[in-house]
């Protein structure tokens, strides 16, 4: 067993005491600040990696939801092609056919009963036909007749020749006449009552 016995003078001993030991003071404020910066820094990442981790949960349900929404536009988008083709169809339908067939119609209206067609052609903007009749009258009728139609915009006189047919004079005829835009003769939609009261 050592014992270590201090024979200095006991007023010495004291002061030395009492007198600071700055080395020890300033490694204890280190070791207490390193724990401090170590602790808060421990806070701050674990922080940060709680705050990173829920935006990154927050972006990948964002990004399940963007991607069901695309699926779902898509599938709008496929629908709204389909449906443009149909009314693409229904509007060549409109300008190749329906003039056509309107031109038609109007022509079997204004048929007087002493006038019969051979042939009719008809392109976009004009139509043209020929035939016979008992009379030129009539001839000068059928052509007023077709003005009534709404697709027919101008009929041009008719060439008329005198002929003979089993005996029987006839006068056969040319006649042409220019048709306007189909579409410019459909009637525009009723607007709704809501729209009108707001004009």
């Amino acid at each position: 067993m050592k014992v270590s016995l201090d024979l200095r003078p006991r007023a010495l001993v004291e002061s030395q005491k009492k007198r600071l030991n700055f080395a020890r003071l300033f490694l204890t404020l280190f070791l207490l600040s390193f724990m401090l910066v170590g602790g808060t820094t421990l806070f701050w990442a674990f922080w940060n990696f709680r705050s990173l981790k829920d935006r990154v949960s927050f972006l990948e349900d964002t990004l399940m939801i963007q991607r069901a929404q695309n699926a779902r536009l898509a599938n709008e988008i496929r629908r709204l092609s389909d449906e443009e083709a149909v009314y693409v169809s229904a509007l060549k339908l409109l300008q190749d056919e329906l003039p056509a067939l309107e031109f038609l119609h109007g022509l079997e209206t204004a048929l007087p009963p002493g006038v019969w067609i051979r042939d009719v052609s008809v392109v976009p903007g004009k139509a043209s036909m020929q035939g016979s009749a008992y009379k030129e009258d009539d001839v000068v009728e059928f052509g007023k007749g077709l003005l009534d139609a709404q697709v027919v915009a101008a009929v041009d006189f008719p060439v008329t020749t005198r002929v003979v047919r089993d005996g029987q004079s006839l006068v056969d005829f040319t006649l042409a006449c220019s048709l306007r835009d189909f579409a410019a003769t459909i009637p525009p939609a009723p607007l709704p009552e809501k729209e009108v009261e707001s004009r």
